[in-house]
């Protein structure tokens, strides 16, 4: 006589196979949705980097170029318009877009990097923007930022109106020194200029914690390029995003 497995045993064994599920799941589906941010925030990076380090080839210097005296604070949006020559873009703004649903999102803010809903600064990407033909969205801030105007600012969308809209996971914020060369973050140009200010400028944790409260993820663009969690140096950024 064959031995078969009773329907309480089969109910069992898949009850323990649907709560192991339960539990790693969750682990599996973070693990791929970081490796794909990941992996859309090096792209854009990668492109950016190449396109900058072209226009700064052709212009001896940027800064003064787009944020001279006459053209700081310029409602023109000058830079996003030249930007937008060297991509693929399949939509653009360069009246003000302080409004995100101007470009097809679903609110009118992006958000922190810490837990929630809290609105980022609107200064962020009020000065034009551009939404290229992979689903990436580029906005620029303006020269604003230091004495004298130097430095253009402007924040990535890696992943254009897809989720979560959020900085530090598909939104990071970058600036084309008046070097002419290009920065992970604002950092090193504003006001978080230590160690310290750096991670409550990219807090996971807490909201409003940067020296602009509403600024709280800015300066999360460096932990990821160099991928160490800002609460924990032994942790890694991609593996670690919660």
């Amino acid at each position: 006589m064959k031995k078969a497995f009773t329907l309480a045993e089969v109910l069992v064994t898949l009850g323990i196979i649907g709560v192991v599920a339960a539990m790693t799941m969750p682990t599996l589906i973070n693990d791929q949705r970081n490796k794909a941010l990941e992996a859309q925030f090096n792209t854009a990076h990668s492109m950016i980097s190449q396109v900058l380090t072209q226009m700064g080839s052709e212009n001896i210097d940027m800064t003064k170029m787009y944020c001279g005296a006459s053209r700081r604070d310029s409602t023109e949006n000058i830079f996003i318009r030249d930007f937008a020559k060297y991509f693929k873009v399949i939509k653009s703004e360069y009246g003000s877009t302080a409004d995100l649903t101007k470009l097809g999102y679903k609110n009118s803010y992006f958000n922190q990097s810490a837990p929630g809903h809290n609105n980022f600064n609107p200064d962020s990407h009020d000065n034009g923007a551009i939404i290229l033909s992979n689903g990436m969205m580029i906005a620029s801030s303006g020269c604003w930022w230091q004495d004298g105007g130097t430095g253009i600012d402007f924040i990535v969308d890696t992943n254009g109106t897809k989720g979560p809209n959020k900085f530090g996971y598909d939104l990071f914020y970058f600036q084309f020194g008046n070097d002419n060369k290009l920065y992970p973050d604002a950092g090193d140009y504003m006001f978080a200029t230590t160690d310290a200010k750096k991670v409550a400028c990219c807090n996971f944790e807490k909201a409003n914690t940067c020296s602009v409260p509403q600024d709280t993820g800015v300066s999360c663009a460096q932990f990821a390029l160099t991928n160490t969690w800002p609460h924990d140096e032994k942790k890694k950024y991609w593996d670690t995003l919660p």
